[in-house]
């Protein structure tokens, strides 16, 4: 735990007062999933105490491998979807794998709208369209001739 942000530590720590990994963080979500399913309540500094300390170890290397596929904040996104109140582990591929796929997706979409936003944004600054100073048409005669 560190006491301060860093690049390796971004993540504020629930029940432990620092800063964690995110591998440690989805990891600490996942026990909180796992606690209101049973009805139980997490101390502070959780992973510590005896029923927690072998989920926690053997969830870390899990949650590592899926930050490798995809980003912390699609796995949060996946893991707040009500289909996983039941989700024990991140081994569950049967469970997880379509829904962290799904959220991708999401996620994508709204990267390209936003990038489309800020293209629409700079194209504002182009030049007006110039106006045609030749033939009139018939509709913009009869107006002067009136």
């Amino acid at each position: 735990m560190a006491n301060n942000r860093t690049q390796a530590s971004n993540f504020q720590s629930r029940y432990g007062g620092g800063f964690v990994s995110p591998p440690q963080y989805l990891t600490e979500c996942l026990c909180i999933l796992i606690a209101k399913a049973e009805r139980k309540q997490l101390c502070d500094n959780f992973w510590n105490k005896a029923p927690w300390t072998s989920i926690f170890r053997r969830q870390v290397p899990l949650a590592v491998k899926l930050l490798k596929k995809h980003d912390a904040g699609v796995i949060l996104a996946a893991m707040r979807d009500r289909r996983c109140w039941k989700m024990r582990s991140f081994g569950a591929n049967w469970l997880l794998g379509p829904l962290l796929e799904e959220k991708q997706r999401e996620q994508n979409a709204q990267v390209a709208q936003q990038s489309e936003r800020t293209m629409t944004k700079t194209s504002t600054v182009a030049k007006p369209r110039r106006i045609s100073k030749g033939k009139k048409s018939l509709f913009s005669q009869l107006k002067e001739a009136e």
